[in-house]
């Protein structure tokens, strides 16, 4: 059963564009601030990142999740993501362009023995996009996007699909979205985070 999990998150931070990339490409600095991560290692003979999360499901036995990913970095013009609102539209007119840092499934999965039946392999992929404001001040759009196939095993397989599918994307959603705040608790401890919105959502919407 493949389940999808989603979160976005928007805030104003007071760095300067150029430090605010260092900040945000220390990539195991980032993944670190997410309480269910329990390991962040480069994998230098496969040239990609391993993550390990852990978390518990509904019945509160142990879930490993492992992802592999790249990281890259684009250059980007204040129009690459639409306003969603006037008062956006009116604050990216101060923008004179940014960064998007780049967190993406690898494109070939190292052969690594599993530690477990319960270890999944899932795919991730995020964006942190960070665009100049004046004095001083950056915009960070923050989207991840992760997939997971489950196997389903007695009694959770005797349940309707669509119903798990269902229950399991909103608990994934609200993990995924409880990490994006500690994410932003620790930017705001570190660079000073003034404004910040935050949503999580499952499978396609």
């Amino acid at each position: 059963m493949e389940v999808i999990g989603r979160s976005k998150a928007k805030a104003v931070i007071e760095s300067h564009l150029n430090d605010s990339v260092v900040y945000f490409s220390d990539h195991v600095k980032i993944l670190k601030c997410n309480p269910y991560c329990t390991g962040v290692t480069y994998l230098k003979e496969h040239g990609v990142y391993q993550w390990i999360f852990q978390v518990n499901d509904p019945r509160d036995n142990p879930i490993t999740a492992v992802f592999f990913v790249t990281q890259d970095e684009e250059h980007l013009k204040d129009t690459s993501i639409a306003p969603s609102s006037p008062e956006e539209e009116a604050a990216r007119s101060e923008a004179v362009g940014g960064r998007c840092i780049r967190w993406v499934n690898a494109a070939k999965i190292p052969e690594i023995p599993l530690d477990s039946k319960n270890t999944f392999v899932g795919r991730a992929n995020t964006r942190i996009c960070l665009y100049h404001l004046d004095n001083q001040r950056t915009e960070v759009h923050f989207e991840t996007d992760i997939t997971l196939d489950f196997e389903l095993s007695f009694p959770l397989n005797l349940m309707p699909e669509a119903i798990l599918k269902f229950t399991t994307e909103a608990i994934m959603s609200n993990i995924m979205q409880q990490a994006t705040e500690s994410m932003l608790c620790q930017v705001q401890s570190d660079l000073c985070c003034t404004t910040a919105e935050l949503n999580a959502s499952g499978g396609t919407a």
